[in-house]
């Protein structure tokens, strides 16, 4: 089965050089500010493409000026297949976020030089020329960005080998993925079944009462925290 593996920031974000395997169960800790929401926004954007439903307050830098602030600010997102790895490589171009399809495994040194330093996307094209390595047009829409991942690419053969998986009703892939990314409290079985309803080939309802039940035991869930914490507070204070 085809998965993302990896995710590496170059010169991204408040991140100059990291690379993150997420091949299986992972666990992000740390306090706050130390970069959490910052990799899982990132992840998030793999899967719906959608600057504005990444979970971003209204109040923060947007997310195209905060992860590409410069010309040679990259994510990089590794895919496994049967055939071997590929790359999706996103960076900004006039202004917005593109993405190119690389058919080769990650290689810091397309992006790095000998000396540290971060090579614009012209340097990078011609290493890969160099090397012999395809990759694809730029890709500018999101639109047509989540259909060559999604495999909705009738006429457009040369991205199939680029395809997570190949169905006409993706679209509700990236959502259920947001909910589980904004949303935690979603049940692991509804999720998976959600997914896999959405990619056969027949109109399947989706029950948005089960949702409202699981948002309503968070919503329960917590109030409660909240009654302890003011009740706690309020002892603290009567001692």
């Amino acid at each position: 089965m085809r998965h993302l593996n990896k995710i590496i920031f170059i010169n991204s974000a408040t991140i100059q050089y990291q690379e993150i395997s997420i091949d299986g169960n992972v666990h992000f800790i740390g306090t706050q500010g130390a970069g959490k929401s910052t990799v899982l926004r990132a992840i998030l954007f793999f899967y719906n493409a959608d600057i504005n439903k990444l979970g971003i307050p209204k109040e923060k830098q947007g997310f195209t000026d905060y992860y590409f602030a410069n010309s040679n600010s990259y994510i990089v997102y590794e895919v496994l297949r049967e055939s071997g790895p590929f790359c999706i490589l996103a960076y900004k171009q006039s202004g917005r976020v593109a993405y190119r399809f690389i058919d080769s495994h990650y290689d810091v040194n397309y992006f790095i030089t000998d000396n540290n330093a971060v090579e614009g996307w012209d340097k990078v094209r011609m290493k890969l020329d160099e090397l012999g390595i395809d990759f694809s047009k730029k890709i500018g829409r999101y639109e047509e960005y989540r259909n060559i991942i999604y495999g909705n690419n009738e006429g457009k053969s040369e991205f199939k080998k680029y395809a997570l998986l190949e169905s006409k009703l993706y679209q509700n892939i990236p959502r259920t993925i947001q909910n589980v990314f904004l949303n935690t409290k979603l049940d692991a079985e509804f999720i998976k079944k959600t997914i896999i309803d959405s990619i056969m080939e027949e109109n399947v309802p989706i029950d948005l009462g089960i949702y409202r039940h699981h948002l309503q035991e968070f919503e329960n869930e917590y109030k409660d925290i909240e009654t302890y914490k003011t009740k706690k507070s309020q002892e603290r204070q009567n001692e």
